[in-house]
């Protein structure tokens, strides 16, 4: 319940948000299609043989070289005729009465998704070899009049020989006969949140059953194999693979040394990817291995390769070596993984953020030629680092950090800038301070400026400063009850580390600050007042926040602030979202959460969904949120006060402020008579500190929380999970790990021009260097570390 919760309930006149049936609009005709490998039509030796000369005449699959791709065709039907009869044998020792495995579980998963789905949804499937093919399957779909065609092939990882040559065959098909659907392909999903989930939540069901655990059990993952030199020629596969393997073992909690990747279905003389499956089984049997999991991490349905394979003909020697296998079933129709695939099919991947060392390398930081004219032994000193700013106390208090001086909310809320002012802010702080480089960290628990300086100023030069910030931050309003704090050199670098982490939030461990950090530094390079050292200084602390998260118990814990505030109220209102015509107002992180926290927590169809925003002509914000509205409408204005934001809110269910202006928006005249709220009632949540809207209490059949009772509800999720002694073990962990690190400095980044490139080594993470004149680049990494570009072949950790 709701009780410590200020907000206003519905008329009693008034309809509940969930009567609404029909989102904005007449919806698209959908269908969704899978797209599998295939299987024989029957077991007899002609079946079989069939289905094996389509299979071995794909050039996809077996690459001759360049002028011999017409032998295809007569080397797939000359291999098939040998080996047709051993396959048909194996194929009879898992046939079943209702016909192929993988035929069953892929009609199991359809029949699913149709139950799951919404009801205007069509649900088909296809075989690249054998039926139904996706000629067949595709004509069936043009002759239900689609309009909207969503593909899923059932590889998560792509491959050449898997998802490339069902999309080579897709394609010739539609271009062959043309078409008029909006096609919307999922060429690959390894490290999709749900698919990670439901793999997960697999596993870890099979192993309870059998009571295993990693005291016992050696879990191995086992993924269908590749030549070695379709990787080396770019196929992502082995990379796809190591990542899924990684993000479910994490997931699942199995340690690191008791879990391995092997692959298997190894055939021919050409080199495949190593380790083995069947020969790694047996060496873990013979080094003392008891018990071995192993999981068809590649297969999303039983098959061949796991029930006759792994299940039947590696059986035998792993046994005879002394060790137990337990082979976990393919996902199949899982409903974990009905769910992911709903996900899928609804709103596309949704690729797991947490920081990994992959993650490090796509964030490293991009440096230009600027970075010749610096001086090399000032790039990177933390002596030169100040914050000056005003914050108000997080739920965890200073811990091991500097302590600070906390001002009140109110007073808080009257000297607190809006984003929009932000880069007029840093350019004057730049023009009348000895600050060199700034940039303005402004969430909603600070407003804090980090900048270079000298490091070697007195202490009436450092009060000098803090004046001219706070002349510039503080100067519309009195700011006597704000608490200004200011701090230098390593006090600096760990609280900003300490901030980062989430651990100065009021929701600990909130990864939303994250993207306030990233929005801080797009809004620094648009007032031009970020340099090498700040591109450096926050590249290194999203590097470290990545690290922590890692190497201690606080990964664990990265709520959501959006989710935080709306869950509760949402399951104790009865809203259906997933039936609303939702509204967002803002182009600002807070708004980017919601949008991410409605269509993945609440499974919003994202075309229910319209996001008005003002600005973001430049910089990423415009692609978060690009990616966060999907499938929906964006449409960008120069003001709240246009018709377009009035029209759109008349039309909505449900409107959500993230805007940070000192402006109201939405006003109770505004909203008097554009609708009936008692016919269609209306839900506000204001994220804005300010408050967007003016009266609307005075309005039966709109019901309000306001950003006070969404903070209230944030401290109630906060102190259930503070309440945890898993939480508390965790704290502990990050703080001694934060207080080691901080007292190191920042990498020594030394520069020293070659030709047009510029070249440097970097102690942590590797960096990737631009030349600003060719656009050329060079990856440098640590000693030990795999570099970006390089394909790592399958192997135990």
């Amino acid at each position: 319940m709701l009780k410590d919760l200020p907000m206003q309930p519905l008329s009693k006149d008034a309809a509940p948000a969930s009567n609404v049936k029909q989102p904005p609009g007449r919806l698209r005709r959908t269908t969704l299609l899978l797209i599998n490998l295939g299987t024989p039509q029957g077991t007899d030796t002609a079946s079989v043989r069939r289905y094996l000369a389509e299979f071995l005449s794909d050039p996809d699959v077996i690459r001759l070289p360049r002028g011999f791709g017409w032998l295809n065709g007569f080397l797939g039907r000359t291999i098939a005729r040998f080996r047709a009869r051993g396959s048909a044998h194996m194929y009879r020792k898992i046939w079943t009465d209702r016909g192929s495995p993988l035929r069953i579980h892929t009609e199991e998963q359809v029949e699913a998704l149709r139950k799951t789905l919404p009801p205007e949804w069509r649900v088909h499937y296809a075989m690249r070899y054998g039926q139904p093919s996706i000629d067949e399957a595709v004509a069936a779909i043009e002759a239900s009049d689609v309009e909207e065609l969503i593909v899923i092939p059932m590889y998560p990882h792509y491959s050449g020989p898997t998802t490339g040559t069902a999309l080579r065959v897709l394609h010739e098909r539609l271009a062959r006969f043309g078409h008029r659907m909006h096609v919307t392909i999922l060429t690959s999903w390894y490290d999709d949140a749900g698919y990670v989930h439901a793999q997960a939540d697999r596993i870890n069901q099979f192993a309870a059953s059998k009571q295993l655990t990693p005291e016992d059990t050696f879990l191995l993952f086992s993924a269908h194999g590749l030549p070695v030199s379709y990787v080396t020629q770019g196929d992502p596969y082995a990379q796809h693979v190591e990542r899924s393997v990684e993000l479910v073992r994490r997931q699942m909690g199995w340690p690191q040394h008791r879990a391995g990747l092997a692959y298997q279905s190894v055939v021919g003389p050409v080199r495949w990817l190593e380790p083995h499956t069947d020969t790694t089984m047996i060496e873990l049997a013979r080094s003392g291995e008891r018990r071995i999991l192993v999981c068809p991490i590649s297969f999303t349905a039983d098959c061949l390769e796991t029930l006759e394979e792994i299940n039947l003909r590696y059986r035998v020697p792993v046994e005879q070596a002394g060790a137990e296998l337990h082979l976990c079933p393919a996902l199949n129709d899982h409903p974990s993984f009905i769910n992911a695939l709903k996900s899928l099919a609804l709103r596309g991947a949704r690729p797991i953020m947490e920081p990994t060392p992959e993650r490090e390398e796509k964030t490293k930081p991009v440096l230009d030629g600027r970075v010749r004219s610096e001086p090399a032994g000032e790039r990177g000193e933390t002596e030169t680092l100040v914050m000056i700013g005003a914050s108000l106390r997080g739920r965890l208090g200073p811990g091991r950090g500097p302590l600070l001086d906390y001002s009140t909310p109110d007073g808080f809320r009257r000297v607190k800038r809006s984003q929009c002012e932000v880069p007029e802010v840093l350019r004057s702080i730049l023009s009348d301070t000895r600050i060199k480089e700034a940039w303005l960290w402004n969430t909603c628990q600070r407003i804090e400026l980090y900048g270079r300086i000298g490091g070697k100023e007195s202490a009436d030069e450092r009060a000098d400063i803090i004046r001219g910030v706070c002349r510039h931050l503080f100067s519309r309003d009195d700011p006597s009850d704000v608490q200004v704090n200011a701090l230098w050199g390593e006090d600096a670098k760990h609280h900003l580390l300490r901030t980062a982490a989430g651990l100065n939030s009021d929701l600990p461990g909130e990864r939303d600050i994250v993207e306030q950090l990233q929005a801080a530094h797009r809004l620094a390079g648009r007032a031009g007042t970020a340099g090498g050292f700040t591109d450096l200084l926050i590249a290194d602390t999203l590097a470290r926040e990545g690290q922590v998260r890692l190497d201690t118990e606080w990964g664990r814990f990265h709520p959501d602030y959006t989710y935080a505030a709306l869950n509760r109220i949402i399951e104790s209102s009865g809203l259906r979202l997933d039936e609303c015509r939702i509204v967002v107002i803002g182009g600002s992180t807070t708004s980017a959460g919601v949008l991410h926290t409605f269509m993945e927590r609440f499974e919003v169809p994202s075309r229910q969904v319209t996001l008005l925003y003002r600005g973001h002509r430049r910089g990423g914000q415009t692609k978060i949120l690009r990616k966060a509205i999907g499938q929906g409408k964006r449409i960008r204005v120069q003001s709240y006060q246009e018709q377009a934001v009035q029209r759109a809110i008349a039309e909505a269910d449900v409107v959500v402020f993230g805007v940070d202006r000192n402006e109201p928006v939405l006003s109770a005249e505004q909203l008097r008579g554009s609708h009936d709220r008692q016919s269609r009632p209306l839900t506000i949540f204001d994220f804005n500190l300010f408050g967007s809207t003016v009266g609307l209490d005075t309005i039966s059949g709109v019901t309000l929380y306001d950003a006070r009772s969404l903070e209230a509800e944030v401290a109630s999720f906060a102190d259930r999970m503070c309440a945890s002694k898993r939480f508390t073990q965790a704290l502990q962990t990050a703080e001694v790990w934060l207080q080691e690190h901080a007292l190191e400095r920042q990498a020594n980044f030394q520069c020293e021009p070659m030709g047009d490139i510029v070249c440097g080594t970097v102690r942590e993470a590797p960096v990737e260097l631009v030349s600003a004149g060719t656009g050329r680049s060079e990856i440098l990494g640590p000693p030990g570390r795999p570099v970006a570009g390089k394909v790592l072949e399958g192997r135990l950790p």
